[in-house]
């Protein structure tokens, strides 16, 4: 069972939705953006949020296979709001489910402190994998 939760927002938020991971209590963004190699398409993104809602620095989103038309995000996002354990399920959202459920104790360890704040190291920005 995924130990992952969809966060109802007081903001409307278009497609996007947010996601918290039971364990940690981390809060990620799932939101459509423009495919990269593609322009026309769009795909699915999640990044990692700081307590405000803004991208945490200095780690990379997750991107999603891509190819999805204009017409087509309205259902997919839908679905995957919806039923959010079998769309992480996937073998494509293999490296997105495991950097999800990361327990807080080992995203802390892993992470090294910089004057401009906390970046993560070599290993743990290998887990944000882009899945391309």
């Amino acid at each position: 069972m995924i130990e992952i939760d969809v966060v109802e927002s007081r903001d409307r938020e278009g497609f996007g939705f947010l996601l918290k991971a039971r364990d940690s209590g981390r809060l990620f963004r799932v939101r459509p953006v423009r495919d990269p190699g593609q322009p026309r398409f769009w795909c699915v993104m999640v990044y990692r949020c700081m307590p405000g809602g803004a991208a945490e620095p200095g780690e990379r989103p997750w991107v999603g296979e891509g190819g999805l038309t204009r017409e087509e995000l309205p259902t997919v996002m839908a679905e995957m709001r919806a039923d959010i354990g079998t769309w992480l399920a996937r073998d494509q959202c293999r490296e997105l489910r495991r950097w999800l459920l990361t327990p807080l104790a080992a995203v802390k360890a892993s992470a090294t402190v910089t004057p401009r704040g906390v970046t993560l190291n070599a290993a743990s920005a290998a887990e944000t994998v882009d899945a391309r």
